[in-house]
């Protein structure tokens, strides 16, 4: 059976919350999820916070490059650079346009 990993997560809270044991808490969601279950060590880490009070099933955000807006403007500048000279390298691209 497929199953998301937040869904998966609520199942972990669920069993944390009735005191389950990683061992059990683990066979039981492989028997369940099959080769879709989350590994034992993800289950454990799952269990481990929400027995120190976590609440949310979601991701926490990661750091990382921030997202960025590509624009129509910004493409046809790139898009004229390359045209215009073809030997551009994509290590030069940003230096020239800024982006």
């Amino acid at each position: 059976m497929q199953a998301s990993k937040k869904e998966q997560r609520g199942v972990i809270r669920f069993l944390a919350a009735d005191r389950v044991g990683d061992r059990e808490m683990y066979r039981r969601m492989k028997a369940v999820y099959g080769e879709y279950s989350l590994s034992r060590s993800t289950v454990v880490e799952c269990r481990k916070r929400f027995f120190e009070g976590r609440v949310l099933l979601e991701d926490d955000a990661r750091p990382g490059q921030a997202n960025r807006v590509i624009t129509p403007e910004m493409i046809a500048e790139v898009q004229d650079l390359v045209l215009n000279n073809r030997r551009v390298t994509v290590d030069e691209i940003p230096s020239v346009t800024g982006y």
